[in-house]
């Protein structure tokens, strides 16, 4: 006989590992919170830009599951908690986009050290200091000549779109790595698939019941977004030769 925590009698065979191994099939199994947002803050543009473009070929995106959308109206604590573990490791939308940025710069350096060692970007500063003189030029001669004013303006949209070609011709004949495109619209989809993962988290951590299909549904997107970046590191290592 053994007494329970309220002090009442108790008989039988006391299984104190049994207890253990249930309580620890309880535990949740994601891991801290904020876990999944401090992966997502080393992520890289090109990371998000390829998770952009992923996530929008895939129909589960196309609308917000109404799943995670009863989620989070019905867990408004822990959504606050998630957006708060978020905040701290991202920021905003911007400011997750600015440190990707930076992320991608370092990883560009390498390579663009080659480019400087091979005279490749300064080159690229002449040629582009040349293009805009060469394009003021028909501006500055068309006010000397007092040309009416909507041919001066068809002259600078004119001078605008040979900038952005010819500096585009050059950074590619160069071989200049660039930046990718990447929306900031595509990238609040992504830093709210990061929301819904840390709140799937903050939930499992406190031992809430969240059913199957919604768990899935909540850490679809980042595990997509993992994904994709996992993939992109293991091309940028290239094959086993």
């Amino acid at each position: 006989m053994y007494q329970l925590k309220d002090g009442s009698p108790r008989y039988g065979i006391r299984t104190e590992h049994h207890d253990q191994a249930l309580q620890q099939d309880a535990l949740p199994r994601g891991g801290s919170p904020e876990t999944i947002a401090l992966e997502a803050s080393h992520l890289g543009l090109h990371h998000l830009a390829a998770g952009a473009e992923h996530r929008l070929n895939q129909s589960w995106a196309d609308e917000d599951d109404a799943l995670l959308v009863s989620l989070r109206n019905e867990n408004p604590l822990e959504l606050a908690v998630a957006e708060k573990i978020v905040n701290e490791k991202l920021g905003s939308t911007k400011q997750w986009l600015h440190k990707a940025r930076t992320i991608y710069s370092r990883r560009l350096a390498p390579i663009a050290a080659r480019r400087q060692t091979a005279g490749m970007l300064a080159k690229a500063l002449f040629l582009r200091l040349f293009l805009i003189v060469l394009l003021i030029g028909p501006a500055v001669l068309a006010v000397s000549f007092n040309v009416p004013l909507l041919v001066l303006v068809l002259i600078g949209v004119v001078s605008i779109l040979a900038a952005m070609y010819l500096g585009g011709v050059v950074t590619e004949w160069l071989r200049l790595p660039v930046h990718p495109p990447v929306r900031a619209g595509w990238v609040k989809e992504l830093r709210q698939d990061v929301v819904d993962a840390t709140l799937l988290a903050v939930l499992q951590n406190k031992r809430a019941a969240v059913d199957r299909q919604t768990a899935t549904a909540a850490a679809r997107g980042w595990k997509h977004l993992s994904f994709v970046a996992g993939q992109l590191d293991r091309m940028d290592q290239g094959p086993t030769l």
